[in-house]
């Protein structure tokens, strides 16, 4: 009798446990869409090829009132930006100007600025698209 009832109080200490397990397994997974103002979005890919951080890390921050900042990887950007739905073009972008070891990575996030038509939000990732609905960047939101 004594280990029927320990077997029982066994039993049911495990499914407790698992069944919470799975629930957290499962809410960790889903993650809603970020805010596309004011959320600090680290540069992933850029023109089909992995990001290398060399000196600052490159990020794209929009802001509510039509700015937009952010990092080239060395040297920061500012300007502004228009959306209507997932339409997005940039105005006025400008860049200070210092000498940088790697301008690979600053060419090609000023390409993607300049090429970019479209955007998307999946969670905590936002992506860009040119014209032809070719992603050309992506980037993972990142909070502090």
């Amino acid at each position: 009798m004594k280990n029927k009832i320990v077997f029982s109080l066994f039993f049911i200490v495990t499914v407790f446990f698992t069944a919470c397990s799975n629930i957290t397994i499962q809410n960790e997974s889903i993650k809603a869409n970020v805010s596309f103002t004011n959320t600090y979005f680290k540069a992933l890919i850029l023109n089909d090829k992995k990001v290398v951080v060399f000196n600052k890390e490159p990020h794209i921050k929009f802001q509510e009132n039509g700015k937009v900042v952010g990092s080239l990887g060395c040297n920061n950007f500012f300007g502004s930006y228009k959306k209507e739905k997932n339409t997005i073009s940039f105005q006025a972008i400008a860049s200070t100007k210092m000498m940088c070891p790697n301008i690979k990575t600053e060419d090609a996030f000023s390409k993607v600025l300049q090429n970019v038509k479209t955007y998307e939000i999946k969670g905590e990732f936002m992506s860009f698209f040119d014209k032809n609905k070719k992603e050309i960047a992506k980037f993972k939101a990142v909070y502090f």
